[in-house]
């Protein structure tokens, strides 16, 4: 037996000192490290701004691993590891010859292995390439335990160690056992936690807690009773750590925002701990809200609802609610709608209107045309299905006409509008801005519930735009000029308006509703429903809707999104919060023409107040306002030629554009001017006739297939005071006479065309159009 004995050991140290030297040409040439798994993929936590646990998600192998680095683990838990596993892990090369030789005598007496002799290298090493338990795996592991010596420090071989054991189930890595058996972090445990820590890598099966309370609290007390024999911990210490408590469940990993924890996680991937803006009061006050309003939403067909809370100070998200129920399968519950492009109706049009502010186009009083327009084949109309004549820039707004906003931003320019959109964020907008046309102003395009209302926290920073912040520790983001103060300001004053006629009837009292700056939004076919407030401190976005894109009549911003903006404002609003937005320096008040919205003239008799951007708002006088003759006798407009010697009377009237005045006449919103006194030898010198169909370089072009008489090009004009008869020439040739305001259709041919609308009188306006 002895001579057997010695045989065999003299064969292992022979075995051992040639596998070191084979490992050491191997590591270098045949047998190189597999690197990548010392580190694997790792799972995710999230905390809100207070540093609480909000949400966690598994690696992408469904794994529970949390790294962490050496000086994060307690100095007791590695102590009391090594101390049970390889107490002489500081002085080996890798591999214990002692262990190693002392188990093999223990096998061989066995008959069969009954110890490993491993060290925490050889540990590593296996569990980096899993293998049987055999002599010839054995062997290979040496091996293994030598190249990683060679590769690594001792403190960074026993960080991998703690990275990579296995602690029961789908968890790996101290980091992940601490938190999920005691909520801690390694380097918080107490002895009794290390003990139990140090044992459950042996049988993780049999020691951990959750599973086998009696095994576990069995191996926690072997582990402290050998602490205390080799006197590496006192007796007293002993006796408490045996007396606390073994926890017999795993932390329930809670699910607060849910969606705002899997989006951080997507754009932070090789974070493992993410610390973000989330406020939890803010958080469970939206998700209370949401799920209110969406027991109301669903008897009504609408089962989606997303909200987003900013901080404007600092762009920090502080709540968000993807959709009211993250289990809701059947209507899409996991999607993200704060993140999900959709249109956003009538949202955009308070930037063009902060744009013509900002050009000096038009001033708050302002008064636009809301009357029938066709741009190059498009011809918007409003919501209502009607037209409302002349409206001041306010009116517009507060009433979201469309017609009216579009005007605005073909006059600001289509281009300068998209650039504002995309510097303020919306990072959907991924087209040419021409691709987009005019109806962009309206909602034809796509944004997110994030981007939309951030792009309206610009407004409440005074026209300063930032991207928002997801995580607590982030730099303070560049701001970006996209408006004036001064424009942020007025527009704020006309969202204000409480008072607004798309509001529910059921809002009877407003008056203890908090100041809010606000905007509804409902797109085309009703599928969203947007209303995005803002008051000093916060700004709140909220969408509703279909994830599956089904519209609904009810879906409409005021009455669907509304609701629920104004309860999140009532509930997150304090005492201190009643203040408003200081008027900037370079806001002034003037009065102004109450019909024409421009300065007064000599012969307008009502004016109103506004505020007004000095050095900057329009500053023509009005010209809406005219004196007129007018006989007494036979009612005809007289001019100073034939007024000589008649009876007359001197009468203001309004002289509006032709195009106007045209409309407003057939709509009978104001009396017509007289006409002039057909005897008259004279006649008046008026505006010329203005051609509203087609538009200058307008472009057309023709359906292959499509008979030419289908696709006939409509000639209109507006008539000057005094007209009886209007001629129209294309490229100088008479194409038709009619009377004044009569539609004439020509039937097209390709190219470039001149056409001429031309009076009685010899007044005439000339455009361009081309036909492919």
């Amino acid at each position: 037996m002895k001579t057997r004995l010695r045989k065999t050991l003299t064969r292992l140290s022979t075995v051992l000192i040639g596998s070191i030297l084979i490992g050491l040409v191997l590591d270098w040439f045949v047998f190189p490290l597999p690197y990548d798994s010392l580190t694997r993929s790792h799972a995710q936590l999230v905390y809100n701004r207070d540093g609480h646990l909000m949400g966690a998600f598994t690696s992408p192998d469904r794994y529970w691993r949390l790294p962490v680095k050496f000086d994060q683990i307690s100095p007791l838990l590695q102590e009391t590891v090594i101390a049970c596993e390889d107490q002489w892990f500081y002085y080996h090369p890798g591999f214990n010859p002692v262990s190693l030789i002392s188990a093999a005598i223990s096998n061989l007496q066995a008959g069969e292995i009954v110890r490993g002799g491993s060290t925490i290298t050889m540990q590593i090493a296996r569990m980096i390439e899993p293998k049987p338990r055999t002599i010839k795996n054995k062997l290979i592991e040496i091996c293994r335990a030598v190249q990683l010596e060679l590769h690594f420090s001792k403190n960074e071989l026993l960080e991998t160690y703690f990275n990579l054991a296995p602690y029961g189930g789908n968890m790996e890595g101290v980091g992940a056992a601490a938190l999920f058996y005691f909520d801690k972090s390694p380097d918080e445990l107490s002895l009794s936690e290390c003990a139990i820590l140090a044992a459950i890598p042996v049988s993780p099966s049999r020691f951990r807690p959750d599973k086998d309370m009696t095994n576990c609290r069995n191996r926690r007390d072997r582990v402290l009773a050998y602490l205390r024999d080799s006197e590496r911990i006192t007796t007293d210490d002993y006796e408490q750590a045996l007396a606390e408590e073994i926890p017999t469940e795993r932390l329930m990993v809670p699910t607060i925002a849910p969606h705002f924890c899997q989006a951080l996680g997507v754009s932070y991937p090789d974070s493992v701990r993410l610390v973000s803006t989330v406020d939890f009061e803010m958080q469970a006050t939206a998700e209370r809200l949401a799920d209110l309003h969406h027991s109301r939403l669903t008897q009504k067909g609408i089962h989606n609802l997303s909200i987003v809370v900013l901080d404007n100070a600092t762009g920090d998200i502080l709540a968000m609610v993807g959709s009211p129920d993250w289990h809701d399968l059947k209507h899409h519950g996991q999607i993200n709608g704060a993140l999900a492009a959709r249109s956003p109706g009538s949202t955009l049009k308070p930037f063009a209107y902060a744009l013509a502010l900002d050009s000096g186009l038009v001033s708050p009083e302002y008064r636009l045309a809301d009357i029938p327009v066709n741009y190059s084949g498009y011809s918007p109309e409003n919501y209502d299905e009607q037209y409302h004549g002349v409206v001041s820039v306010r009116e517009a707004l507060i009433n979201s006409y469309n017609v009216p906003a579009v005007n605005v931003t073909a006059k600001v320019g289509l281009e300068p509008f998209y650039k504002l959109l995309k510097s303020g964020g919306l990072s959907t907008l991924d087209k040419k801005y021409y691709e987009y046309g005019l109806p962009l102003v309206l909602g034809g395009c796509e944004v997110t519930l994030v981007d939309l209302t951030n792009l309206y926290s610009s407004l409440a920073r005074g026209g300063q735009y930032a991207e928002c912040s997801w995580l607590r520790d982030h730099k303070e983001p560049a701001r970006q000029s996209l408006l004036s103060e001064e424009a942020s300001f007025l527009i704020s004053e006309i969202l204000l308006d409480l008072k607004r006629p798309d509001l529910p009837t059921s809002w009877e009292f407003t008056a203890d509703l908090p100041r809010v700056a606000w905007k509804t939004g409902t797109s085309y076919g009703r599928k969203d429903a947007w209303t995005i407030g803002y008051n000093p401190k916060y700004t709140v976005g909220v969408w509703a809707g279909n994830f599956s894109g089904e519209g609904s009549i009810d879906i409409v911003g005021a009455g669907i999104a509304a609701p629920l903006m104004f309860d999140i404002f009532n509930e997150i609003s304090s005492e201190t919060d009643d203040g408003w937005f200081e008027m900037p320096s370079g806001v002034e008040t003037r009065r102004v023409c109450a019909v024409s919205g421009k300065l007064p003239g000599v012969h307008c008799h009502e004016t109103v107040l506004e505020h007004f951007i000095a050095e900057k708002s329009p500053t023509e006088m009005c010209d809406i306002h005219q004196m007129i003759l007018v006989d007494n006798v036979t009612g005809y407009r007289l001019c100073r030629f034939c007024a000589h010697g008649a009876d007359y009377s001197e009468v203001t009237r309004e002289q509006w554009p032709a195009k106007l005045a045209s409309w407003l006449n057939e709509s009978g919103r104001f009396d017509p001017v007289p006409a002039h006194n057909p005897d008259c030898p004279g006649y008046l010198i008026a505006d010329n006739p203005v051609i509203t169909s087609p538009e200058k370089d307008a472009v057309f072009v023709l359906r292959e297939g499509v008979p030419s008489e289908y696709q006939k090009i409509l000639l209109e004009a507006s008539a000057p005071g005094g007209c009886r008869e209007m001629h129209w020439f294309v490229d100088r040739k008479l194409y038709e006479t009619c009377e004044p305001g009569a539609r004439v259709f020509y039937t097209p041919s390709k190219g470039k065309h001149d056409l001429m609308c031309l009076d009685d009188q010899g007044r005439s306006q000339t455009v361009s159009f081309e036909v492919r």
